[in-house]
């Protein structure tokens, strides 16, 4: 064991697989733990993380999968980025995988993955011919469509998304999403299924430069974005900001509503624990922040996600060399 925080943190490390980067994790509950990664692999437990069984699967060697959203123990989707692109799922607990989506067309990057429930979900990708790429689904991930992205904001000359956690988009309520830009500039742009409203803020987290840019973003109704320049970890740039909502009705604005900025390192991955209780992680070390306190660093160790459980208070990240972690507190 070793303490993060000397009151609260204790941190678990799990098996290390040398050459694997995990970057995609859904914690179903307490006990039920799936984590993606490079090299075709995937990673379950079923005992809150004591172990692990890990596999590579055949015929996908090259692919790295970075995100991944499970249900229950035996069922769960799988996204990767780069090409082709694919998405699997599986309904046997990982025995067999079921190929749902392939696009073997180079200009597809898919970057990140988010479900309003077990069959609604979706999945951002980087834009082609200045439109984001968006892929639902209806039936629990059986099939993916893509939608009319031409009704939503266009991007940017350089502007990308990120495939670092699978946070960069996340859903909720019925029909909203919001998705969160680097490159060129750092954009969160928010909107529903209908495309008949949508927000975009641009945010003042580092940008400019394509290594640069938000990250990862919290599902709260005020949300936390945090990113940084991957390419220069240690920079204390403005890498996190925190949002708050205009008393307005009108929502349909340009705006830009950043509150609390944080000068703090590079960050691919943050997570609301409880309310105005977070944590994040990047390839420098992984932090918390409670109330209105500042960021307490809590661990040296690079990471590139952490998630909290769905039904539950457990706590994991995963990240380079095949590591794994619990957050105990």
């Amino acid at each position: 064991m070793e303490v993060l925080d000397s009151n609260t943190f204790t941190f678990h490390k799990g098996v290390v697989l040398s050459k694997t980067s995990f970057r995609g994790l859904s914690v179903v509950d307490d006990n039920t733990i799936w984590i993606s990664g490079s090299r075709g692999t995937f990673a379950r437990s079923l005992d809150g993380g004591k172990t692990f069984t890990y596999t590579q699967l055949n015929g996908y060697e090259k692919s790295d999968f970075r995100d991944i959203e499970a249900f229950d123990n035996q069922r769960a989707v799988m996204m990767s980025s780069g090409t082709p692109a694919y998405i699997l799922k599986t309904t046997d607990g990982g025995l067999t995988w079921k190929e749902v989506y392939k696009n073997t067309d180079s200009a597809y990057f898919l970057d990140a993955m988010d479900f309003w429930d077990e069959q609604r979900g979706m999945i951002i990708g980087d834009p082609i011919n200045g439109h984001f790429v968006l892929l639902e689904t209806n039936n629990g991930g059986e099939t993916w469509k893509a939608l009319d992205t031409t009704k939503i904001p266009r991007a940017m000359d350089g502007e990308a998304v990120f495939a670092a956690s699978g946070t960069s988009l996340r859903c909720w309520d019925k029909n909203e999403f919001g998705f969160v830009t680097g490159g060129a500039s750092a954009r969160r742009i928010t909107g529903n299924t209908l495309f008949d409203k949508y927000v975009i803020q641009n945010i003042g987290i580092v940008h400019g430069k394509s290594s640069q840019g938000i990250f990862s973003q919290t599902k709260s109704g005020t949300p936390f974005l945090v990113g940084g320049d991957y390419l220069c970890d240690s920079c204390s740039n403005v890498n996190a900001a925190q949002l708050f909502w205009p008393k307005t009705k009108d929502r349909n604005l340009n705006i830009s509503l950043i509150n609390n900025k944080y000068n703090i390192g590079y960050r691919s991955c943050i997570e609301e624990l409880s309310i105005q209780t977070f944590i994040t992680c990047g390839t420098r070390g992984v932090e918390i922040k409670t109330n209105n306190n500042s960021w307490i660093q809590i661990s040296t160790e690079s990471f590139h996600v952490v998630r909290k459980a769905k039904k539950g208070n457990a706590v994991f990240l995963a990240g380079p060399n095949g590591k794994i972690a619990r957050l105990l507190y």
